[in-house]
């Protein structure tokens, strides 16, 4: 058999597995996936288009995009009913849902955080400078691409990995996530806390105002920016 007709095999295989259940299994290893390479696509992308080698993760400990990590789950999860429609369908799904989901993702971060990690308030055609016009078109691009191509081959490669011994992989990665997820949160919220000058009143706070100062926030998320100042 060819390579041409290998990957043809291959994606078929994908697009069968893909259309059945999706378990919390393959949901964990997407997010996962799609955190790594997400991240790493932004690094690559800042440093061809502005030659700077920056940090792009969401996370402290890690290179992972949470938000591309989630846009993954939730995209396979919405997206899944229509995988029999056509590329069309698929596409203006793709714009409003990734759109919708961009602008929350950015409310969140300013609610949460005190801070945002993207402006497009400088782009023609956006809202709020949380979303445009161009990007929930590249949304929806991505859709199709996620539905027919990318989700079918990821799908096969995780399924060929729960195969094997992977139980444990998965609950180390998991417990991973979970512990830099929340102590980024926290140094987060902390931060946001010192800009109101409020004082560590607690041992956790004393912790944070330690480990996790302004600076190494804004070396770690180079390009965040603080509401107040917004």
């Amino acid at each position: 058999m060819s390579k041409s007709n290998a990957a043809v095999e291959v994606l078929r295989e994908g697009q069968n597995a893909a259309a059945k259940q999706i378990t919390l299994f393959r949901l964990f290893w997407l997010f996962l996936l799609s955190s790594f390479l997400g991240d790493l696509i932004e690094v690559v992308f800042w440093a061809v288009t502005r030659g700077e080698l920056v940090s792009r993760s969401s996370l402290l400990w890690g290179p992972f995009s949470l938000v591309w990590g989630l846009g993954a789950v939730v995209l396979t999860l919405a997206l899944h009913p229509l995988q029999g429609q056509n590329n069309l369908v698929v596409f203006f799904a793709g714009s409003l849902l990734g759109g919708g989901y961009e602008y929350l993702c950015s409310w969140f971060q300013e609610w949460a955080f005190g801070a945002y990690f993207w402006d497009y308030s400088h782009l023609p055609f956006n809202l709020n400078g949380r979303i445009n016009l161009v990007f929930c078109l590249l949304w929806g691009l991505a859709a199709v691409a996620w539905v027919r191509v990318v989700l079918p081959g990821f799908i096969v490669w995780i399924d060929r990995i729960q195969r094997g011994r992977t139980r444990v992989l998965t609950g180390l990665l998991a417990a991973f996530l979970l512990v830099s997820t929340a102590v980024s949160a926290a140094a987060l919220i902390r931060m946001h806390q010192r800009q109101e000058a409020i004082p560590a009143s607690n041992p956790v706070q004393v912790f944070l105002d330690e480990r996790f100062p302004d600076q190494r926030l804004q070396d770690r998320y180079p390009y965040m920016g603080l509401t107040g100042g917004r």
